[in-house]
């Protein structure tokens, strides 16, 4: 037996290959396996009509502030139906919870001393998904002394996060507090 020279090799092989891709060619062709192949690919194209394109909104003009960066002091914004976005995070309200947030403990609020009566105050305490609280904010005006006393309280509160869709989401309670005023007694006479 003769050795093949290189030509002869490579020949060879472009027959082979050349057989290989006829035959792999010819498999679809053969008859009845065409029309079940070709029922496989069958794909149904349906024209959908064009969503209208809204007109982009005007672009502002360029301000000489700069603007603001998020941090944990800004006030809450509007989301929509009643959800409030602190940063670019958004806080479900009670009743689109399936749960509600719950304290883990009692929540006991200190004593302070007012001069004068005092409205009631609205506390927005934000909670965050783990149940850790994230902020705490204020409606209206409150009295300094009463927002530094009543602040951290619920800073430091713990909660069970609420629940929507049976997953942990961020919410926010809405809390009424009435401060008690004690007018001074006066002295005792005789």
């Amino acid at each position: 037996m003769r050795r093949w020279n290189t030509r002869e090799r490579l020949l060879l092989a472009l027959w082979l290959s050349l057989l290989v891709h006829a035959a792999l060619l010819w498999l679809p062709l053969r008859p009845g396996a065409w029309s079940s192949w070709h029922e496989a690919l069958r794909v149904r194209l349906r024209a959908e009509p064009e969503p209208a394109v809204a007109e982009p909104p005007p672009i502002a003009p360029p301000s000489a502030e700069a603007p603001k960066p998020a941090s944990a002091d800004e006030e809450p914004e509007d989301a929509g139906n009643d959800r409030l976005r602190l940063g670019a995070d958004i806080y479900y309200p009670a009743r689109e919870l399936d749960q509600l947030a719950q304290e883990h403990g009692h929540i006991a609020l200190p004593d302070v001393a007012l001069s004068e009566p005092t409205a009631p105050v609205v506390v927005l305490v934000f909670i965050g998904e783990g149940g850790r609280v994230d902020a705490v904010r204020f409606e209206g005006e409150v009295d300094a002394r009463l927002a530094d006393a009543i602040a951290p309280v619920f800073h430091a509160a713990d909660y069970q996060p609420a629940r929507k869709g049976g997953r942990a989401v961020k919410s926010y309670k809405r809390i009424r507090i009435d401060p008690q005023w004690d007018a001074a007694t006066p002295p005792l006479s005789h």
